[in-house]
């Protein structure tokens, strides 16, 4: 197993921030069947992103991202099949002092895991998938909320719970911006 699955697996045991799907449907009764969970994990919740150099003070950061909250809906047939699952994600983003042309770029992630009744501590991850932002935070203003639609298909061979998959979302995160975090949330 990878370095960076298993530092996905260790995140997503740790989730502190979880925001659960809403709004789910399914093909059949809407009442009886749940979509599966989206989590943020804690760790690549935020992100502060710092200009090239050696200096990591409030003067050298050019952004600081979080993910605010992660809301959808989903629909499936009961009897197996795919899940589709309608995502919106929004982020908030703050101009640090060291951005002069508000330009803002970063990724972030979704993958997607299902913890299997034998499959003991650790969910398998059937796909990892990352999404680039290109912004720009206009001129006088000191943030943004960026706002992402996504559209997303779960497999699922056979009729299994779908209360076993979870999305799991966070930004992709250096060494250094993970280390950050680390020690200022006392991961």
């Amino acid at each position: 197993m990878s370095e960076a699955f298993r530092w996905l697996l260790r995140c997503a045991a740790a989730a502190v921030v979880a925001v659960v799907v809403a709004g789910c449907s399914n093909d059949e009764d809407e009442n009886e069947a749940p979509c599966p969970a989206a989590k943020v994990l804690g760790e690549p919740s935020e992100l502060t992103r710092f200009r090239d150099g050696p200096g990591r003070d409030p003067t050298d950061v050019l952004f600081e991202a979080r993910m605010m909250r992660v809301v959808g809906e989903c629909a499936y047939d009961l009897d197996g099949g795919e899940i589709e699952v309608e995502l919106e994600v929004v982020m908030e983003v703050v101009r640090g002092a060291a951005l002069a042309d508000g330009k803002i770029d970063y990724r972030y992630f979704v993958a997607i895991a299902e913890w299997t009744p034998d499959g003991g501590l650790e969910p398998v991850v059937h796909s990892r998938e990352a999404f680039q932002v290109d912004t720009r935070i206009p001129s006088g203003r000191r943030g943004l909320r960026y706002r992402d639609l996504l559209e997303i298909t779960i497999p699922r061979p056979d009729d299994r719970n779908v209360q076993n998959y979870v999305l799991y979302l966070g930004f992709e995160l250096t060494k250094d911006e993970l280390s950050h975090n680390r020690d200022r949330f006392g991961y």
